[in-house]
């Protein structure tokens, strides 16, 4: 258990606001070839030493992106007052290599 858990840790990944676009939401920005799929997974980033992830989400690809858009955009806006830095996110869609699902 032990080792499982600090393989996961190893693998934890985030991806930062900035990152996060209407196109992304909507689910529509890439294709689902290899190589797209692989350009989702490289818009996150490994956890640095010491960080941990603000939010975590499901994403949904039928959900409505725009909508979804408009509310990340006023919970960033309420997190960035309270902490005064943009927050990470780990977004299942682009967290999980998406390429690599059945492992």
């Amino acid at each position: 258990a032990a080792q499982l858990l600090g393989e996961a840790q190893r693998q934890l990944r985030c991806i930062e606001w900035r990152k996060v676009t209407a196109e992304l939401m909507r689910g529509n920005i890439l294709g689902s070839g290899a190589a797209d799929l692989s350009e989702l997974y490289e818009l996150s980033r490994p956890l640095r030493q010491g960080e941990t992830i603000d939010f975590f989400m499901s994403h949904s690809w039928y959900d409505d992106g725009d909508a979804e858009m408009q509310k990340l955009q006023a919970l960033v806006e309420s997190f960035r007052k309270r902490n005064g830095r943009d927050p990470t996110f780990w977004i299942d869609k682009v967290c999980v290599d998406q390429s690599r699902i059945a492992d």
